[in-house]
């Protein structure tokens, strides 16, 4: 696998990180109307920890770890196209170190439905359900991770 660098998000990624996001296949169909008019914000890199993963100049995937209130896993995408490469792993495991360091000790994940036997296999465990809204129209697991 090539090199994959890991690095802190600026404001200036936050179009490309959208595009990311909304480009992504596995929120298509069923799954598009969480990201209907969702955009990161420059606001939103500042207050979280954002991580972009990059290979060859390109971001290939990003993590977004909100601390405020209850310590959560908000954002991780891969891109379509550098997936099933060990970057999703690669991802989760610095966002563990990044919130070991920053002492939170257990992390809440609402999962895509499609992702959850990735953050199982990564050692999180189902601990609910959230039930569905306006814009998520499935139940969405909410699996704890204990760092």
């Amino acid at each position: 696998m090539p090199v994959v660098t890991i690095r802190p998000a600026t404001a200036d990624d936050a179009n490309a990180l959208t595009e990311l996001m909304h480009g992504s296949a596995a929120y298509r169909g069923r799954y598009a109307s969480i990201l209907d008019g969702y955009a990161i914000t420059p606001e939103q890199i500042a207050k979280d920890v954002f991580r972009v993963a990059e290979q060859y100049d390109a971001r290939s995937g990003f993590y977004s770890l909100a601390l405020a209130g209850e310590p959560e896993l908000d954002l991780m995408f891969v891109a379509d196209s550098a997936q099933g490469k060990g970057i999703g792993a690669l991802l989760f495991r610095h966002m563990m170190g990044e919130a070991r360091r920053r002492g939170v000790s257990v992390l809440k994940i609402v999962s895509h439905p499609p992702s959850v036997g990735f953050y199982q296999a990564m050692g999180a465990t189902i601990i609910g359900t959230k039930p569905p809204t306006a814009k998520a129209t499935w139940s969405r697991p909410i699996l704890s991770l204990t760092i």
